[in-house]
């Protein structure tokens, strides 16, 4: 405020009592000015909270410092003209434009400075918000599949269990043993939008198991997985989403078994193909196991699926991605390996 007064000391013909009493006069108009402008961006703010409103907002914002500047310094000399005694002498057009300039860029700096600060903190809230709803899709699209995969495959695999029990108690702990950690892998995989192909290796050889004892013969598994991928990252439960499509949509015959063949391929991708004998009556189980899965390739920023059906053979490519070109996910949502 002082150093602002310097500007002014010719027109107060360099007298120091004038100097001073402007300078108090205009602390004083300083913190009117201050409560104005603060009261204005709180409203702008309120009424253009949007982050894509944020150029309405700054052009409104400061349209309104401009009007208040204006106002309140008119106020200001106004007052000041009125006064009497303190040998100031009336306020010219000149100074008047001079004041409002001064005091305006004073107010579009601070101004500014309030902006960018206000800007980044709705950004990193955006971005907060982003990942957050990412999260939820994630976990509603795990919720989702989960939901097709526990009921009717708990009931099947109870029943296979309750057979095996009257049969050959021996191989009904096995089957148990195996039945916990697939539901181990289950709970697990929600909280883990990640995996590694040697996670998913581990639940296909549980899972595997109870499949073979419910169909016998009527399935031939050909696994042939590279372990040089086995440190790559795919979704959880990828590979029994395709295994449960294959068994849904396809008949599983002893002597028209149904062959599954799960293999990686040079390029680093998984490839997961089955014969087709579709099912010549309409299939009442959940469907939509291709397409969540094509989702949360999606969501987490990964390359697509690539499906193909020739008429024999389906076909679905997944890519399996290398830990250095892990998509931007929050560390604490990525598995490491672990054993079932």
């Amino acid at each position: 405020m002082l150093a602002a007064n310097l500007l002014f000391l010719n027109e107060l013909q360099y007298q120091l009592k004038a100097y001073l009493i402007w300078t108090v006069v205009g602390i004083a108009f300083a913190l009117l000015l201050w409560e104005a402008i603060i009261r204005w961006l709180l409203y702008t703010r309120q009424r253009y909270a949007a982050i894509g409103q944020t150029g309405r907002r700054v052009l409104m914002t400061f349209i309104g410092y401009l009007v208040i500047t204006a106002l309140l310094e008119s106020l200001f000399i106004g007052i000041s003209n009125a006064l009497a005694g303190t040998n100031a002498g009336p306020v010219g057009i000149e100074t008047y434009l001079k004041r409002i300039g001064v005091w305006f860029f004073g107010v579009l700096l601070t101004g500014a400075v309030f902006e960018f600060i206000y800007y980044m903190q709705k950004y990193r809230e955006a971005i907060q918000e982003s990942e957050a709803m990412k999260k939820a899709g994630l976990q509603s699209q795990y919720d989702s599949l989960k939901n097709q995969v526990n009921p009717h495959f708990l009931f099947n695999s109870l029943n296979s269990l309750s057979a095996l029990i009257s049969e050959d108690r021996g191989k009904a702990g096995i089957f148990l043993d195996e039945l916990s950690s697939v539901y181990r892998y289950l709970l697990q995989a929600g909280q883990r939008p990640l995996v590694t192909l040697a996670d998913e290796a581990a639940f296909l050889h549980a899972y595997r198991y109870l499949l073979d004892t419910r169909f016998g013969n009527a399935l031939r598994w050909e696994i042939s997985l590279d372990e040089s991928f086995m440190g790559h990252w795919l979704p959880p439960l990828t590979v029994q989403t395709l295994v449960e499509n294959a068994l849904r949509l396809n008949m599983a015959l002893p002597d028209r078994p149904l062959t599954l063949h799960i293999t990686t391929q040079p390029a680093g991708t998984l490839t997961v193909c089955n014969s087709l004998q579709r099912k010549k009556v309409a299939v009442l189980a959940p469907q939509g196991g291709l397409t969540i899965l094509a989702e949360r390739y999606t969501s987490l920023g990964l390359a697509a699926p690539f499906i193909e059906d020739d008429g024999e053979q389906f076909t679905v490519r997944l890519p399996l991605t290398p830990k250095e070109r892990i998509p931007d996910i929050p560390t604490d949502l990525v598995s490491y390996p672990s054993s079932l």
